[in-house]
């Protein structure tokens, strides 16, 4: 009997010890492999950067001062009677961003007149009182706007359309220039005489406005993948 359970406790314990290793066999035959990892993906934005600065250097606006202009000396000859002020720097536009910029100009069609004192406009020069109208002072003052890409008045061309800045490097100089004619809008000689008289008594400041935009003319990349 004493043999029988040695035998057995021996076969118990065989066994426990086949089924450990099977244990571990197993474990290891069947389990996968597997690896692993984590990333970010990261879009980089293009730079939009438009610098405006105006003929004083800063950017608060786009505002300039011409010079004190008067009508010509000339007395009249059956000629038109011009006199201008220089062509003078307005703004420079500068495309510090990463796609091209198309900028526009746009100006007002007529300037607004600001008059002295108590000043009033007339009924107009053309019925004999002496007093021009509104719109017969306004008629006498014209701006002519000029834009060059590289720092100088002289090469400057008369603006007419849009202008398309390059990324990165694109810089636009804006210059204007003011005209007085004197014989215009159906006043000549002695009568555009009295309007020019009357205008350098009571009109102190000829302004018009000027708006600059810029738009994005270019994509980032220029031919994006078809997924």
């Amino acid at each position: 009997m004493t043999q029988k359970k040695r035998i057995a406790s021996k076969l118990f314990l065989l066994v426990l010890v086949m089924t450990l290793i099977s244990c571990c066999f197993l474990g290891s035959t069947f389990a996968r492999y597997t690896s692993g990892t984590s990333g970010t993906g990261t879009l980089s934005v293009a730079k939009w950067n438009i610098v405006f600065d105006n003929a004083a250097g800063t950017d608060t606006s786009l505002d300039v001062k011409f010079e004190k202009l008067s009508p010509s000396k000339d007395a009249y000859t059956g000629t038109v009677r011009k006199h201008r002020t220089a062509v003078v720097p307005v703004a420079t536009i500068e495309n510090n961003g990463e796609v091209d910029a198309l900028v526009t100009l746009e100006v007002a069609a007529t300037p607004a007149l600001t008059l002295t004192g108590g000043a009033a406009y007339g009924t107009g020069v053309a019925t004999g009182n002496g007093a021009p109208t509104e719109e017969e002072c306004k008629a006498v003052f014209t701006v002519k706007w000029y834009t060059n890409t590289s720092n100088s008045a002289e090469g400057a061309t008369a603006y007419t359309t849009s202008v398309n800045l390059t990324a990165e490097k694109g810089v636009l100089y804006v210059y204007a220039q003011v005209t007085w004619t004197s014989d215009i809008g159906g006043l000549t000689g002695e009568k555009a005489d009295i309007r020019d008289t009357w205008i350098g008594e009571h009109v102190s400041a000829v302004t018009w406005t000027l708006e600059c935009t810029a738009v994005q003319n270019s994509e980032r990349p220029a031919t994006p993948a078809t997924p």
